[in-house]
């Protein structure tokens, strides 16, 4: 109860500042509200009235409570959409496929726009000038309209212009002018142009260019100089001929979600030389040398955690030791010939289970652990998949046989916590083995000093030395 009390005044803050947020009203309101009772005669925007906040109505995107992607597509909509020219921080505007009319509004306020479709509606008038002012604009979408009149050379000042169709319009006269150099998705077929292409767009296909009966030049076919004429089309110095038969136009797809491709399978292969041969520009270079740095940085990373791991993995195994890396020993199924006044030992197990016999044991592919004073202490691993951990006694003074067998009798019923169990011991005038649970953890050695030479065999010497066997210094 007092931590919820001590935490009652945060959420009671957190709800005042967002009821404070909500209260205070959105300036992006009016004009869409305007826009809704001048245009929306089919009553298709249902979502938007005064009872709900603006920036969940449909088709309305906002950032820091102001609306920046207004995206109305095939909603019917008429009239003209003056009012949606003071939605200031508007970065998406898309009215596609609806029956605006008129002159497209002064957009000159909207100084942050980065993508204009207007397409198939019943625009009329000249190109808007508003337009060309609009400098962070990438994409323009023009085409399926009633514009006239010529296409005017300010629109170069739009640098990051990327896309441009005007296609299916009315636009007149000559194009020579316009120089947009990053354009990947352009068009202006089904117009009234006329004149020479300029070089800057000749690496476009056939089909951008389409319909328009007094164009000529590259991808077109040749201009034929007939002199200068005012009153006659193509009055420049060139003169179209028809498109090839055969060639149909392509309508690349525009919307405002996506990026068009930059790619065409219609470009000739002298235009497409042309155009690759521009391609590369400084930027893109240092982004292709940025690239391989990363890609180079990121493989040398892979080995590296590769083979530290590796590493680290050797360390724990007791590799990065002075027990020489790959030192394992493997017991043959007869270790012990049969020699004269050679003595054959036998298991002896404890807790009254018997999980293995000796040449199981002998079998096993063992590890070395560590070195003591008395023996060698190794990692077992039997073909069942038990691991034990078998000490291999080597210089014990441990007398007589029944002396070691009660020995082992008292370890045998040693339990505690912390200390390692006998699970098994061997005993032969040549060969004496002891048999415990594996301690895959180190010991309290390890975590002292971080060494992992000696811990191993130093828990198994320990309880050894506990029992109060002679075992030589440890």
């Amino acid at each position: 109860m007092a931590k919820l009390s001590s935490l009652f005044p945060h959420f009671l803050l957190s709800f005042l500042f967002f009821s404070l947020v909500l209260a205070i009203p959105n300036p992006d309101l009016k004009p869409l509200m305007d826009f809704k009772s001048a245009a929306d005669k089919s009553n298709k925007l249902t979502s938007w009235n005064s009872t709900t906040h603006v920036c969940t109505w449909s088709g309305v995107t906002c950032f820091r409570n102001r609306i920046s992607r207004l995206v109305l597509e095939n909603l019917d909509l008429t009239g003209s959409f003056q009012p949606l020219a003071s939605l200031t921080q508007l970065r998406v505007l898309s009215l596609k496929q609806n029956r605006l009319l008129d002159p497209v509004p002064d957009l000159s306020n909207l100084t942050a726009l980065k993508l204009l479709f207007l397409s198939h509606n019943q625009f009329t008038g000249e190109f808007p000038a508003s337009v060309t002012s609009l400098f962070r604009l990438y994409r323009l979408d023009l085409s399926f309209n009633n514009f006239t009149g010529g296409i005017p050379v300010t629109i170069n000042r739009l640098t990051h212009l990327l896309t441009l169709r005007l296609e299916e319009n009315r636009f007149s006269g000559p194009v020579s002018g316009l120089n947009l150099p990053n354009l990947q998705d352009f068009n202006i077929s089904a117009n009234r142009l006329s004149g020479e292409i300029p070089e800057s767009l000749s690496s476009f296909p056939m089909a951008a260019f389409g319909s328009n009966t007094a164009l000529c030049g590259a991808p077109l076919e040749k201009c034929k100089s007939i002199g200068s004429d005012p009153t006659k089309p193509g009055s420049d110095g060139a003169l179209a001929s028809p498109l090839m038969p055969g060639r149909n136009p392509t309508v690349i797809a525009s919307s405002p979600s996506s990026l068009p491709a930059s790619g065409n399978p219609n470009k000739t292969p002298n235009s497409q030389r042309r155009h690759n041969a521009g391609k590369i520009s400084p930027l893109a270079l240092i982004a292709i040398i940025l690239g391989d740095v990363l890609v180079l940085a990121l493989v040398s990373l892979l080995l590296y955690c590769y083979f530290w791991r590796n590493y680290v993995a050797k360390m724990r195994d007791g590799k990065g030791s002075k027990v020489l890396e790959g030192e394992k020993i493997v017991y043959s199924s007869s270790p012990y010939p049969a020699q004269p006044g050679f003595e054959r030992g036998r298991m002896v197990f404890f807790e009254g289970v018997r999980r293995f016999e000796l040449e199981d044991l002998l079998r096993a592919s063992a590890e070395m652990l560590g070195k003591g004073g008395f023996g060698t202490a190794y990692k077992a691993v039997l073909d069942d998949g038990n691991v034990l951990a078998v000490k291999r006694l080597k210089d014990a003074n441990v007398g007589g046989k029944r002396e070691f067998e009660q020995q082992m009798e008292v370890l045998g019923r040693l339990r505690h916590p912390n200390l390692v169990s006998l699970k098994a011991y061997y005993f032969a005038r040549e060969e004496k083995l002891l048999v415990y649970d594996y301690m895959p953890n180190g010991s309290l050695f390890w975590l002292l000093h971080g060494t992992f030479q000696m811990p191993f065999s130093f828990i198994y010497e320990s309880v050894l030395s506990f029992s109060g066997i002679k075992l030589g210094n440890i």
